[in-house]
């Protein structure tokens, strides 16, 4: 069988991370694979060497989106590919948009909550989505978002979790609390700076460093020195380790105002660190409130440094909640998710 996921780059980005995951395991599978990144033309995670990668922007010359839509059209016929899974909205409008007529069926995957949408943003989803043959989300929580006749052809389908959490090794743990997102507005790194800035002479010990790159660097970078916390708080940009990074610290903490499944908080999970997290989207899948971690509320400062301060002050605490975090990895796998999707491909395929 031919698949072709289509996304807007390989980037170091969560939705990435899972196209480039399920592409090499549904490769080992025997199915043959092609990723086509529309928008850049970065590649930053490991792919098997028969999956082709296509970079839209080497082929086609214009920024018109009229004439990437014939590309993108023309390409995936010529293709002859069986299926075509599209990554996050604008890239599954443009997906949708491209095949019509075509009868090549389209999954389309949504990657974020639709409830953080612009209004231009939902309004091409409901323009497009009732065309797509079926739809991936990661959370009931979005699920219910749809409408009930959108419900019934959505499957709920988590993300899979790189197999390196499952190998980890017990070591001695530094009192460090991680962060592992792209630096970007809506991850709200700020309010974890400030929680954290407010605990800091209590604790000067810990630490706190968060992972990623962005556009919001430079203002964070500014909020940090603001605070004089710049030997405290460290921003080391992005990370190929980031499962020895997880397992090196303490605690996992993260800020957004809206998430759709946060893969690196899932990582923290399969590592077995206590979480604190801001209530969005997923996160009630991945923490049950006084038993693995603390949801607080979305841009809730206070109560994320209070959240904080119960893990930094009670060891005992911290391994408990870190254990109960471990023995929900068994449903992150990604033999159990690629097995999810390669129904979902055949029962699409086969209506």
């Amino acid at each position: 069988m031919k698949i072709t996921f289509i996304t807007a780059s390989l980037g170091s980005g969560g939705s990435e991370r899972v196209v480039s995951l399920l592409s090499n395991s549904l490769s080992q599978r025997g199915h043959q694979l092609e990723i086509i990144c529309l928008k850049y033309n970065d590649v930053f995670y490991s792919l098997a060497e028969n999956i082709k990668i296509t970079l839209a922007k080497k082929e086609v010359l214009s920024s018109n989106p009229i004439a990437e839509i014939r590309w993108l059209r023309k390409h995936i016929k010529k293709s002859e590919t069986n299926i075509v899974i599209a990554f996050t909205e604008g890239v599954y409008c443009m997906t949708i948009c491209s095949l019509l007529g075509t009868n090549i069926p389209v999954i389309s995957s949504e990657r974020n909550d639709p409830s953080s949408f612009s209004i231009p943003r939902k309004i091409l989803r409901k323009i497009f989505l009732p065309i797509t043959d079926w739809l991936v989300v990661q959370t009931q929580r979005i699920k219910e978002t749809l409408s009930k006749r959108m419900q019934k052809k959505t499957s709920i389908i988590v993300n899979p979790v790189n197999e390196d959490v499952f190998n980890v090794k017990d070591i001695e743990r530094s009192n460090q609390i991680i962060s592992v997102a792209r630096l970007y507005p809506q991850k709200n790194q700020s309010m974890l700076i400030h929680a954290f800035s407010m605990l800091s002479n209590d604790f000067p010990d810990w630490n706190l460093v968060i992972y990623g790159e962005g556009p919001s660097r430079e203002d964070l970078e500014d909020e940090i020195k603001s605070l004089k916390m710049s030997e405290r708080i460290k921003l080391p940009g992005r990370s190929k380790d980031v499962i020895d990074r997880l397992n090196e610290s303490k605690i996992f903490c993260m800020s957004s105002d809206y998430e759709g499944m946060s893969n690196s908080m899932i990582e923290a999970v399969c590592v077995g660190l206590p979480i604190v997290s801001t209530r969005v989207s997923g996160s009630d899948e991945l923490v049950s409130n006084e038993e693995n971690g603390f949801l607080v509320e979305c841009g809730d400062t206070n109560g994320m440094a209070n959240s904080l301060r119960k893990l930094m002050s009670n060891a005992d605490l911290c391994k408990q909640y870190g254990k109960e975090s471990k023995k929900r990895a068994e449903n992150f796998k990604t033999d159990i998710i690629v097995s999810q999707w390669e129904t979902l491909i055949k029962e699409v395929l086969n209506h």
